[in-house]
């Protein structure tokens, strides 16, 4: 497992719940000439899974990333700030604390962030906004946001508070990761097609170690070959539901993940949750075991419970 160490005290959950913190969705919108369109999140799984994750919708068909702008805007609000500052606290009585997203899309090898609003010891506002915008054609596929508290100034410190940070700039508290999809279907299943010679479809399975890496397309992902004479087949004339071939392709490529990662991870230790982290390969491994009901007693079975599975649900995307 991978160790933190952090050198100054950050939030933690008992911190957490005292603030009495509390937010917004984040909300879109992009620029046509003369007027602004929003864009709609939607829930990918329909319930909280690994993260967070969603598909941003356009009602009118028009957003595309490479030819539009794409701005958000989120408030949090803190009911008890006090909290933060002091001894106890994760700042200084007379230091700043600032509240900013940062942003990070790996399909365009982009990161960085969006600096919000600010508050001390004696502020009395409860509300905080952060708000930012990205060019077109800076983000490709999908990105993340990351709501954060930051140093913003340090203040003067008095020996008791020599233990808080005081590098402005800091990190002092994330509050949470939301990962949004800018097309596809909408599958937290890393699928891709590409023109390669070879089989219809093989799964790669890129991860160090499963208990920390996260379930995302670095580490795990199905290829399609779009060369492959068979590749017509995969598409269902309905397009609610997945073809038999696709299924049955999901099927193979979940059973060799967790059989993959159960051989470098007990699977007790999976499903309890033990040293494996929020989003990661394993977490990934228990959502599909618990809400696709797979018996993991034996090959045999976990095939036959995957396929009854998604017999049953009659083609959805994962």
């Amino acid at each position: 497992m991978k160790a933190i160490v952090n050198l100054h005290p950050v939030l933690t959950q008992e911190l957490f719940q005292k603030i009495g913190y509390s937010s917004t969705d984040y909300s879109f919108e992009y620029d046509l000439p003369y007027r602004s369109v929003p864009l709609f999140a939607e829930s990918i799984t329909g319930k909280e899974h690994i993260q967070t994750q969603f598909l941003l919708r356009d009602d009118l068909n028009v957003w595309n990333s490479e030819i539009h702008n794409l701005r958000f805007k989120r408030e949090i609000v803190i009911q008890n700030p006090a909290h933060l500052f002091g001894v106890s606290g994760i700042a200084g009585q007379s230091a700043e604390i600032g509240v900013a997203v940062v942003w990070a899309s790996k399909p365009s090898s982009q990161r960085g962030i969006f600096v919000g609003e600010s508050f001390d010891i004696h502020t009395t506002k409860r509300e905080f906004t952060v708000s930012g915008e990205f060019p077109a054609g800076l983000l490709r596929e999908r990105f993340q946001l990351t709501t954060i508290l930051y140093l913003k100034k340090q203040g003067t410190f008095n020996e008791e508070e020599r233990h808080l940070a005081q590098k402005p700039g800091v990190l002092l508290g994330d509050l949470g990761t939301t990962i949004f999809h800018l097309s596809g279907k909408g599958s937290i299943f890393p699928i891709f097609s590409y023109k390669e010679n070879g089989p219809l479809w093989r799964v790669e399975c890129n991860w160090g170690d499963p208990r920390t890496d996260p379930f995302d397309d670095e580490n795990v992902r199905i290829i399609l070959n779009e060369n492959h004479p068979d590749y017509r087949f995969l598409e269902s004339t309905d397009r609610k539901k997945l073809s038999p071939l696709m299924k049955e392709i999901i099927a193979s490529a979940i059973q060799i993940i967790i059989e993959k990662a159960a051989s470098e991870v007990p699977l007790q230790d999976i499903m309890e949750g033990t040293d494996v982290e929020r989003g990661s390969v394993c977490m990934a491994i228990q959502y599909f075991i618990q809400t696709f009901e797979l018996d993991t007693s034996s090959s045999e079975n976990l095939a036959f419970s995957l396929r009854t599975y998604l017999d049953r649900k009659m083609g959805g995307f994962l």
